[in-house]
């Protein structure tokens, strides 16, 4: 029964020693990269003939590692296509925003260059060129008022003068005539008193 015992114990004690030894067999496993794993089981593995043969414990622990990796990736890949996702989101809309606010600049900027002239909405330049234009026409047109006015002037001031001189004509032809009628009235007067004796 002694036997027994000691056989079991010693059993017990190389099952645990197993067991911690395959815990740091795991813990140092885990810490390794997926290729870093696969190249420590080829490592690991005994050759016959032309395979390979693998613990099935080793094996185990590597299915585990790289289902374990496959999983984490496949949440990973989730989580940033979930992320790349709301970045889209958030970059439509602010490409939105930046197309309304590129909208509203160009309305500022056009309202900005622009001016209501009689109802209409025109550029400054075309807004420039009108008024200019407009004043243009106003000094013209006051310099061609001016000009008939001394034409106007002149004529006004040369037909008084010939007023003036042809009722001066006038006056005198009306005296001389005057005198003229009166001295034919005299003569006429005198022939008559001349006849009557």
């Amino acid at each position: 029964m002694r036997f027994f015992s000691l056989v079991f114990t010693a059993l017990l004690l190389v099952q645990s020693a197993s067991m911690v030894a395959q815990s740091d067999l795991a813990t140092r496993f885990d810490s390794l990269s997926l290729k870093e794993q696969f190249d420590y089981v080829y490592s690991k593995s005994e050759t016959y003939e032309r395979y390979k043969v693998i613990k099935i414990s080793t094996y185990n622990l590597l299915k585990s590692s790289s289902i374990d990796s496959v999983a984490f990736y496949r949440n990973d890949l989730v989580d940033r296509n979930e992320e790349i996702d709301l970045l889209k989101g958030t970059v439509e809309g602010k490409d939105a925003q930046i197309n309304s606010l590129t909208n509203q600049l160009q309305t500022l900027t056009n309202s900005k260059n622009s001016m209501m002239f009689l109802g209409i909405e025109v550029s400054k330049v075309a807004y420039n060129s009108i008024m200019w234009g407009l004043v243009f026409a106003l000094v013209v047109l006051v310099l061609v008022l001016f000009m008939l006015f001394k034409r106007s002037h002149t004529v006004t001031n040369e037909t008084k003068l010939r007023l003036s001189e042809v009722e001066e004509e006038f006056e005198t032809h009306r005296k001389s005539a005057l005198k003229r009628e009166q001295k034919l009235a005299r003569e006429l007067m005198d022939e008559k008193l001349k006849h009557k004796f």
